[in-house]
């Protein structure tokens, strides 16, 4: 039954085809024909068909590319309007930046402050005290003030000559300014001879009283012109040919809320030795989630305020979940020394001193002595000592030896005060508070030589070539290697300055001389209390802040070569891991076809020691 019903309907499709196909060749033949007959105005017919056809679409095409113009002006003016308000909160004055004293421009610089509106400024800026650190110096011994006062007159950012005799009688003068940084009432009466010489040196000691019988002024009168001639050949020597030495300040901040004021207060103070004029501030901050932006803002103010330019560029960007450690802080570091190329490159604007700071608790003096070491040693880079409460031990201990490694290429020890050095030789140094030659060190703040991050190719911050095999060390470690590798290879540690990241540990290492004796469980051995030196206790490195500077604390270092090989613990991994992830190697060190030191870059003082 199935086959009779299927035929009929094959045969009514194959009709249906054959119609289907004859239809087809009749409307072609009939189209053919109707072709061959008009072949001009079917052409033209075709021609405005296609028109017809394409025309819309120009149309649509000129009115996207017209209001893509539109849209392109909108954003530019209102990237314009941002670069504006962007360039009113980075500071400074109405020039954008000051041109270099070196270099012939133009544009019209800010003026020099005079004495009387410098130590005026200084008087505002000293009430701004810090919350941590503002006991730094307020007890110091007054042989200590008096070796401060002329063991950092050559860092003065002026010519104290240059300072008139009103500003003397008023006591307005370079020493005035320096006891702004000392605070304390000194005794008029006493007057002390012998504690230095020009070298910074405290030989002796001895202590004149001023109200004397007329027999006794006498006497001193005898001596007195000679050594009055002395100290005037001794501060002429001091002085230097030139204050236009200029420092340029860099410093990462990342929920700093606690100690920007102290940072701050300090940087303050050491201006105003150095020269408003001659410094530049660079901050960077990222991603921090209390009130450092809002106290970024007061600071730019004071800045611009008296006349110290500043950059503060500010970030919500954090460290992602797998972007590698090194890389992202080497990021940061390199964002907060940006400004230091760009000036260069649009001003022609050159720094003599580049001063990098993480957010830690110096003194002023801490911050003074260790642009005072760079400079006398001509280091490339010039490091303190940085600690950090251990809860085991209950005691701080030496805090980055992750990147600190002696001359020997050996990494510093994790160890409460005076025991980190495994070098006997600087070990022995380092108890003294003798400024020590390392292969690295960071520690919290660091005094970079500039030239290196001007040449070509310029040394930056960077994570380690991986595929080159290099070790994965810190950013910090690794740009010491660079210095040495581009021949700046005096890197200094100077154990006198310690820093701290928290109040808690600053009052450790920061005791009053009066408890020293209970700290150290016995007491005085010999000496007096106003030369210390003398009392084999206060010779031990954990001692008061106000500690006398040593004779071997102004000499110049002997340096050596970079050790054959350094002891590198590599972090490989990314993501947030609790330390190095590999294996401690000894990594071989490169073979220099030159001396690495050799002093490449003068920027010592213009006296001899």
């Amino acid at each position: 039954m199935a086959e009779p019903s299927q035929a009929p309907i094959r045969r009514r499709r194959q009709s249906s085809i054959i119609n289907n196909h004859s239809t087809t060749t009749t409307t072609s033949s009939s189209s053919t024909n109707s072709t061959t007959g008009q072949p001009g105005m079917n052409q033209q017919q075709q021609l405005s068909n296609y028109l017809r056809s394409k025309i819309p679409a120009l149309i649509s095409l000129a009115i996207g590319i017209i209001v893509g113009l539109l849209f392109a002006l909108i954003l530019s003016s209102t990237a314009n309007n941002s670069d504006r308000k962007s360039s009113q909160w980075r500071g400074g004055a109405t020039v954008p930046t000051w041109t270099h004293s070196r270099t012939a421009s133009t544009k019209s610089s800010v003026p020099i402050p005079t004495l009387d509106q410098r130590f005026r400024v200084f008087n505002l800026l000293s009430t701004l005290t810090g919350h941590h650190t503002q006991q730094c110096t307020k007890a110091a011994q007054k042989p200590y003030k008096r070796q401060v006062y002329e063991r950092y007159e050559p860092l003065l950012g002026y010519d104290p000559s240059t300072s008139n005799r009103k500003n003397k009688k008023n006591g307005n003068g370079a020493i005035h300014l320096f006891k702004h940084l000392m605070p304390g009432n000194q005794d008029p009466d006493l007057d002390f001879t012998g504690i230095i010489d020009f070298k910074g040196h405290s030989p002796k000691l001895s202590m004149n009283t001023r109200r004397s019988t007329p027999e006794t002024e006498e006497n001193n009168n005898k001596g007195t012109s000679s050594s009055s001639d002395s100290s005037k050949r001794s501060s002429k020597a001091m002085r230097r040919k030139s204050t236009g030495h200029k420092y340029f300040f860099a410093i990462n901040l990342y929920n700093s809320f606690d100690v920007i004021p102290d940072l701050f207060s300090t940087m303050f103070k050491v201006s105003a030795i150095l020269g408003f004029q001659n410094v530049f501030v660079s901050v960077y901050e990222n991603g921090s989630s209390d009130q450092t932006k809002a106290l970024l803002r007061l600071f730019d103010g004071l800045s611009r305020s008296v006349g110290i330019r500043v950059v503060i560029r500010t970030s919500l960007r954090t460290r992602g979940a797998f972007h590698h450690r090194i890389e992202y802080l080497a990021e940061v570091r390199n964002a907060a020394l940006a400004p230091l190329q760009e000036l260069r490159d649009s001003e022609g604007e050159l720094f003599d001193t580049v001063i990098f700071m993480n957010d830690v608790l110096p003194c002023q003096d801490d911050l003074l002595e260790l642009i005072w070491q760079s400079r006398r040693q001509n280091a490339g880079i010039t490091c303190g000592a940085d600690y950090i409460f251990h809860e085991e031990i209950a005691q701080p201990v030496f805090y980055d030896n992750w990147v600190a490694r002696d001359i020997n290429g050996t990494a510093l020890e994790n160890a409460p005060f005076e025991s980190i050095f495994r070098d006997p030789t600087s070990q022995h140094k380092f108890e003294r508070h003798i400024p020590i030659q390392v292969q690295s060190c960071w520690n919290g703040i660091a005094i970079l030589d500039p030239a290196p991050l001007y040449a070509h190719p310029r040394v930056r911050f960077r994570m380690a070539k991986l595929s080159e095999g290099e070790c994965s060390a810190s950013e910090c470690s690794l740009i010491c290697n660079d210095y040495w590798n581009a021949g700046y290879g005096r890197i200094v540690m100077v154990p006198r300055v310690k820093l701290a990241y928290d109040n808690r540990v600053w009052q450790i290492i920061h005791p009053d001389r009066k408890n020293l004796t209970v700290i150290r469980g016995y007491t005085r051995l010999g000496g007096t209390p106003d030369d210390p030196t003398a009392d084999p206790q206060d010779r031990a490195w954990f001692g008061p802040h106000d500690r006398l500077f040593r004779f071997e604390e102004s000499q110049e270092i002997q340096m050596k070569l970079e050790p054959a090989y350094v002891w590198c613990w590599g972090w490989d991994g990314a993501g947030d891991l609790d330390g190095p992830d590999v294996d401690p190697i000894w990594e071989p060190t490169k073979n220099l076809t030159f001396d690495p030191r050799i002093i490449r870059h003068d920027r010592g003082f213009d006296f001899n020691f």
